[in-house]
């Protein structure tokens, strides 16, 4: 998502690609709670709190949100994944029944329930 959000070379053609296939309703998407609240502080300071709240409502047409519960943050605690807020991901991926994780950090989400995917290896998992 920040990839494409930061327009980041050479990883915002694939992410977009990937993130488009949730808006033109090839599959659920989501996001977890925690990256809407992230994502809007960037947006905030970027482009303004009006124009962060627009985006993230044209977002989340298309998108679920994977519920950051109780559940999911006491799981999260309990996590062989190292990196807490990749936990919580994880663990809110699961709550939701979400199937794969699309992301670049593949490596942090090793010991995640839910496989994580590359957003290349995603799109072409689409097309077999």
């Amino acid at each position: 998502m920040l990839d494409v959000l930061a327009q980041r070379q050479p990883f915002v053609v694939a992410s977009a690609q990937a993130l488009s296939t949730a808006t033109q309703l090839q599959v659920q998407g989501y996001i977890s709670g925690h990256a809407v609240t992230n994502i809007f502080y960037i947006l905030r300071r970027q482009v303004g709190g009006e124009t962060a709240r627009e985006f993230l409502s044209r977002l989340l047409q298309h998108l679920q949100v994977a519920s950051v519960t109780d559940a999911v943050i006491k799981a999260a605690l309990q996590s062989s994944i190292t990196d807490f807020e990749d936990a919580v991901t994880s663990e809110a991926a699961n709550a939701a029944g979400v199937e794969v994780i699309v992301t670049r950090n593949k490596s942090d989400f090793a010991a995640s329930a839910i496989p994580a995917l590359l957003p290349d290896e995603f799109l072409a998992m689409l097309l077999e």
